[in-house]
Parts: C-alpha cells; sequence; structure tokens
C-alpha cells in the first residue's frame, strides 16, 4: 500500500497523511493528529476550502528554530509557532490538503540554475520606461517576462518619435515600442550591471494595464506571483511555447 503524505525538514518531517482505508486521490491526505494546517492570501488572511493559498502549519514536530539563525527563523515562524511552508495549496471540503504549486521565489531553469528573479525585477523597474515586471522561467531554457511599461513615458516617447496609435495595446504592440523595451531589457539586466548569461530575459510580453492591490499586488504592493500565474496564464503559455522552439 502507497499512501501520500507532506512534510518538510523544518516539520520533522511529517505534516498530512491520506487516510489508510479511504485515501482520496489528488490530495496528500489531512493532518495528522496534533497537527493544524491552514491555507491564507499573502496578507495572511484565511482562506475557506477550496481557495489556493500559503500553507501553514502547526504542531508539536515544528522546529523550534534555526541553529545559530533566528533571522531566517523570524522569516518562516510566527511568534504563535505557525510554519510558513513556501509552498501553495488548498484544503478540500473534507480537510484534505491538495498542492499545487511553490510560494517562493527561486526560479530553477532547465539545466538546474537558480535564479532570484526579485534583483532581475528590481533592475527593470528602474527603467524610466517600466513600471512593474514579473521575471518567468521554471524548469525552462531561458527567462521570460511579463513587463507592465510606464504608458505615460511611451506615450511622450511615441510623441516625440511621432508613432500613431489608437490606444494602449495598439501602442505597446508597435515595433518600436518593442524595440525600445528591448533596449531597455538588455541595458538593465546586463554583465555591465552585474547579472550572470542565464539571467537575461529572451522573451517579454507587454501588458496593457497596471498591476493593481487585491488582484496582483497584496497590500503591501508586493507582487503576488501565484496570482500573476492564474491571470495571465494565456499569455504565459505563449512566452513558453517561445522558449521551448529556440
Amino acid at each position: 500500500l502507497l499512501l501520500q503524505a507532506y512534510g518538510l525538514t523544518e516539520s520533522a518531517p511529517l505534516l498530512t497523511l491520506q487516510h489508510q482505508k479511504k485515501p482520496v486521490k489528488g490530495t496528500v491526505g489531512p493532518p495528522i493528529p496534533e497537527t493544524e494546517i491552514r491555507i491564507v492570501d499573502d496578507n495572511y488572511k484565511d482562506l475557506p476550502a477550496g481557495e489556493k493559498g500559503i500553507i501553514l502549519a502547526r504542531g508539536p514536530q515544528i522546529m523550534p528554530g534555526y541553529y545559530k539563525n533566528p533571522q531566517g527563523t523570524a522569516k518562516v515562524l510566527s511568534p504563535d509557532k505557525w510554519l510558513d511552508t513556501g509552498d501553495l495549496g488548498m484544503l478540500t471540503c473534507r480537510g484534505e490538503l491538495i498542492i499545487t504549486g511553490r510560494a517562493k521565489d527561486t526560479i530553477v531553469l532547465l539545466d538546474g540554475e537558480n535564479v532570484e528573479p526579485a534583483p532581475i525585477e528590481e533592475a527593470l523597474r528602474d527603467s524610466a520606461y517600466i513600471e512593474q515586471a514579473v521575471v518567468l522561467g521554471q524548469d525552462q531554457k531561458f527567462l521570460s517576462a511579463l513587463i507592465v511599461p510606464d504608458l505615460e513615458r511611451l506615450s511622450e516617447y511615441a510623441a516625440e518619435k511621432r508613432i500613431e496609435y489608437s490606444g494602449p495595446e495598439d501602442l505597446i504592440g508597435s515595433p518600436e515600442i518593442h524595440t525600445l523595451i528591448t533596449h531597455e531589457i538588455r541595458t538593465q539586466v546586463s554583465p555591465k550591471n552585474g547579472f550572470k548569461n542565464f539571467e537575461q530575459i529572451f522573451r517579454f510580453k507587454l501588458l496593457p494595464e497596471s498591476f493593481q492591490v487585491d488582484k496582483e499586488l497584496s497590500l503591501k504592493r508586493e507582487v503576488m506571483r501565484h496570482a500573476v500565474n492564474e491571470l495571465y496564464r494565456k499569455e504565459i503559455e505563449e512566452l513558453l511555447q517561445l522558449d521551448a522552439s529556440r
């Protein structure tokens, strides 16, 4: 008999386990005795059954902290001993846990290179023409990005270069704007600025609207990556198909 379970090194390691007699397919089972599981959003507000969010866990098996690393401990363990697992999931109406992905930001490329997207995104936002950026590339050959341009700056650029357009989507679809953003990306994310070859952006997609709080952004105005992945699934799939064709 093979049963699905879920746990972490920090939980020694078991948190959930499927029922031996009636395992529910697609789940990793309910919490084991004396263990609690919560699903929360990026603002740590509890979510109901069926909604995806960050998995928190609490129980006697949870570590007291990382050895001689109080800062690392504070990042994952709350004062009331809830462990932020860094995983995404949801609870069924019967309390079984379903794992849906990772909440932590590290991207692992197909060749095994680990990429931290935050410094790349910060560099992209330093461009006068880029308002927001989300770097993609998990299990891919190269990095891609969703780019929210600064439409006001682009409009000024279009007026200066006498680029005709009928609206935001027409503007960001123009070859001149694509060339401009390509130049900005290559300038910002370059070896000159300390970035390695595998950290370069090979593909990008311009989005016509700014990110909004409680949609793509948390109350702290931080990008909610799993929300972006859901909202822009079609655009992301197009980028990944282009990546696979290289």
